[in-house]
Order: structure tokens, then sequence, then C-alpha cells
């Protein structure tokens, strides 16, 4: 039975997670330090940063 509640809780936190999962990274992303570790760190990912150069030149 615990196990079941268990189940239950984490299925209801991943539906809610997945209908505010835009609202969530906006509010994270919007703090300066994290938006730029977060850039920093997609960036050092060769497909994602030729995709990104491609786009904006």
């Amino acid at each position: 039975m615990k196990k079941l509640m268990i189940y239950a809780i984490f299925a209801v936190s991943a539906v809610m997670f997945y209908q505010n999962r835009y609202r969530l990274m906006n509010t994270v992303l919007s703090q300066p330090r994290i938006r730029r570790s977060f850039i920093h760190f997609f960036l050092r990912i060769p497909f994602i940063r030729n995709k990104f150069i491609q786009q904006a030149f």
C-alpha cells in the first residue's frame, strides 16, 4: 500500500511538472547566473554550437 501511494505521488508530480515545464524553465532561467551557466554548458556541445552559429549568421 505504501508503494502504491509513492507511485501515485510520483505520477501526479510528473504530470504537474510536464504541464508546467515551460513556466518552471522560465523561472529557473530568469536568474542571470543560472542562465549564463546553462548557455555556457550547451555551447560546449559541438552539435548545438554549430546549429546556433548557423542560425545566428
